[in-house]
């Protein structure tokens, strides 16, 4: 059987999620449970793995709290 894939991303409209100082202040808006989740919840509920970039996983390692549990995480530099 073959693996599915799924991806769930964002940008703006630069190609960038990050502002030039590394900030991510803008997304708290959507941190809302008010808002839901936007299906992420449900995504992450449901693969083995993440793949991710450099700048993503140099950002997230920095989280006071490590958002994805014991999932495996693949890191493209």
């Amino acid at each position: 059987m073959l693996p599915t894939v799924s991806v769930f991303m964002g940008s703006s409209l630069d190609g960038c999620i990050a502002r030039p100082d590394g900030g991510l202040d803008w997304l708290d808006r959507f941190n809302d449970p008010a808002l839901g989740d936007y299906g992420y919840g449900a995504l992450l509920g449901s693969v083995d793995a993440l793949v991710v970039g450099r700048s993503t996983w140099d950002t997230v390692a920095a989280f006071p709290e490590w958002p994805f549990g014991e999932r495996r995480v693949v890191v493209f530099t």
